[in-house]
């Protein structure tokens, strides 16, 4: 897959911030979003039209992109958007499920009413989302992530919500939002995975907070690797010949 696109796109973060920092977020964010898809191709051609940017800035963007792992060079290939593969998937959720748990249990012990009501607040949003989906009064959900990054903030660990905001992951779980909003009976049940969670947490239970965060996020993880076993079937199998 190629890029093709004449229209220059705005870059997005601070304007006095470094051209190249600009461009690795504009692009970075288009990966996470799914507007440059897994498997596509980069020329710096296209990508220097689509941007309006020169070159030089372009290439530390792409050096920078391919550290954080959201692009990847191949042998006599040109670079490409990292696609994410059943395996990396599997990997990158095995670990989160460990760092979401140990983030729950931290926040079960710091965690205060204020804290509780703004949660409660995002679950109660929530529900309601998912709610208009199902009488088809919405088309998409919100991010999801609030939940989890606010969980996360609370625990008060920096590193830690560090590690669970690095762009892999969050192109994973992105990955996952655009699967979670098509499967009526999941989005459902994953919300009551959160309420049960929060309830965890309002009860300063940290052992039985961590062991749901912990099930809930490999019930996810099941679910992306489904859909990215389905995807690459889809992909391996031979077109109609027309």
């Amino acid at each position: 897959m190629m890029i093709v696109d004449k229209n220059p796109h705005t870059l997005v973060g601070d304007p006095e911030s470094p051209l190249s920092d600009r461009i690795v977020q504009t692009i970075a964010d288009a990966i996470i979003s799914g507007d440059l898809p897994g498997g596509a191709r980069l020329r710096e051609s296209e990508l220097a039209q689509r941007y309006g940017v020169s070159r030089a800035p372009l290439r530390e963007a792409l050096r920078l992109l391919e550290e954080r792992r959201l692009i990847e060079r191949l042998p006599y290939s040109g670079v490409r958007v990292t696609e994410l593969s059943v395996k990396l998937a599997s990997d990158l959720y095995e670990i989160r499920a460990e760092l979401e748990a140990l983030a729950c249990r931290r926040a079960a012990a710091l965690i205060g009413p204020d804290q509780i009501a703004e949660l409660e607040h995002l679950l109660a949003g929530e529900a309601e989302n998912i709610d208009g989906i199902e009488r088809g009064k919405r088309d998409r959900l919100p991010p999801i992530r609030d939940f989890h990054t606010r969980i996360a903030e609370i625990a008060g660990n920096q590193e830690l919500l560090r590690l669970l905001s690095h762009d892999l992951w969050r192109h994973a779980r992105n990955y996952y939002q655009r699967v979670w909003e098509t499967l009526t009976e999941r989005s459902r049940q994953t919300h009551f995975e959160h309420v049960a969670i929060l309830e965890a947490l309002k009860q300063r239970d940290s052992e039985l907070a961590a062991l749901l965060m912990r099930r809930h996020i490999e019930r996810s993880r099941r679910v992306v690797e489904e859909m990215l076993s389905m995807r690459t079937l889809a992909d391996s199998s031979p077109g109609e010949k027309t």
